[in-house]
């Protein structure tokens, strides 16, 4: 039996609209894997990838679809009125759902550590355990995440975003002062680095990707939540296609503006932000305003690029760049499908997709050490195989059966901590 949602004063489906947003969630996680297991090869170093396999990623892309799903998420299950103990039961269910998966990380991360003898220092072990993770430093040198567990630095702006998301829920500000400060320290750092770090910019870029969420979650929903047949596969195409393309950083360098070191997330990641919106205003039937503008920001974002690049002759010259407009080719020849029941097929990952994220990284560092053929194609298969079961096995295991355990006992099984 479905169950329902009141947002905004109407009745959704709550069920279809989780299950279209853990779809997306699972779409992301896929593209954070496929980048670790091809683009950085971690399982068979000493095989030689074919470039086009190669790039057959979009992990930082995945990276910034979490960011939006995380804004609208803690936005619309934290929809009622603001009071400190409503805040006090945010922070816990927040703690709750984060914490105890992450120590089974951090504990899993010190383990590869010792066994593939790459040592880290206390620094970065204790400032990982602590979430203080942070590839752009804090005026004073590095704080990295370790090096079997790099994708780890996320999480460190999601803590973030979460205590900010507080300011949000108890003032309501203006959208002007919510977004434009953020901007303008993200186009400094990117015009005129010498007076903006490039972690505060970073910091500043994400807030503008998960903020788009959570101003998402504030917009009406469709009358009777109506679905909208929407070309969801080729917006996520074009997510993919900018992911390789950059197209705001490509139009940048052709203009002469060029930028050494922006911040992990800077302003050019902001060029996926409109296929992201729409790729979630269908499946949540939000009424995106503008929506038009959203439709020719997405293409223009790699259409124009492509365009000159290929006017320049410089297109076939890089494979990332030719994956990126084959993404947008394919894009292009999709418009017409419009459906979102495929993304059923990711709704599963999606459901264990932030075990998975944490958990799969120093997995690849472990499996690595697996009696196969190294450099050939059977020994990555082999470690691949071997990768995936036990990734989604333990993942599987934290989401559905660890934290549901803590959960219960901090919470006497009453609501949950999503």
């Amino acid at each position: 039996m479905k169950t329902s949602q009141d947002v905004d004063g109407l009745q959704i489906s709550r069920r279809s609209t989780d299950v279209g947003i853990e779809g997306v969630r699972g779409v992301a996680a896929f593209f954070v894997a496929l980048s670790h297991v091809f683009y950085q090869n971690l399982l068979t170093p000493g095989l030689h990838m074919i470039p086009l396999l190669a790039n057959t990623e979009a992990g930082h892309a995945g990276v910034l679809i979490f960011f939006v799903l995380s804004g609208y998420v803690i936005s619309w299950t934290n929809s009622g009125a603001f009071s400190a103990a409503a805040a006090r039961t945010y922070l816990k269910r927040r703690f709750v759902r984060l914490f105890p998966i992450y120590f089974v990380a951090m504990v899993l991360t010190v383990l590869v550590i010792r066994i593939c003898a790459m040592p880290e220092s206390l620094r970065v072990v204790v400032g990982s355990f602590l979430c203080l993770q942070n590839f752009n430093g804090y005026f004073t040198p590095g704080l990295n995440p370790p090096r079997v567990n790099g994708p780890l630095w996320s999480l460190n702006y999601e803590l973030l975003y979460y205590a900010l998301f507080l300011l949000l829920w108890r003032y309501k500000p203006r959208l002007s002062w919510v977004f434009l400060p953020a901007l303008f320290a993200g186009i400094l750092c990117w015009f005129a680095p010498q007076f903006m770090p490039p972690f505060i910019a970073s910091y500043s870029c994400g807030w503008v990707i998960w903020a788009s969420g959570w101003w998402l979650s504030r917009l009406p929903v469709r009358a009777g939540g109506a679905k909208e047949w929407a070309p969801i596969a080729t917006w996520i195409l074009l997510i993919v296609a900018n992911h390789h393309i950059n197209g705001v950083a490509r139009v940048f360098n052709a203009l002469h503006l060029y930028s050494n070191d922006a911040g992990m997330v800077n302003i050019a990641d902001l060029g996926s932000l409109p296929a992201i919106l729409l790729v979630l205003a269908a499946v949540t039937r939000r009424q995106l305003p503008c929506r038009l503008w959203f439709v020719v920001a997405a293409w223009a974002v790699c259409l124009v690029p492509i365009a000159g690049m290929l006017f320049t002759g410089r297109l076939a010259t890089h494979a990332s760049w030719v994956f990126g407009a084959g993404a947008a080719a394919l894009a292009v020849l999709l418009t017409g499908w419009r459906s979102e029941h495929w993304l059923r097929a990711f709704a599963w990952f999606g459901g264990i997709s932030y075990a998975f994220y944490v958990v799969h990284y120093p997995l690849l560092y472990l499996v690595r050490l697996a009696p196969f053929p190294d450099a050939t194609l059977a020994g990555f298969v082999a470690r691949l195989v071997v990768w995936v079961a036990a990734t989604l096995g333990l993942s599987w295991f934290l989401e559905r059966r660890f934290q549901p355990f803590v959960r219960a006992r901090l919470f006497k099984g009453n609501g949950s901590s999503r």
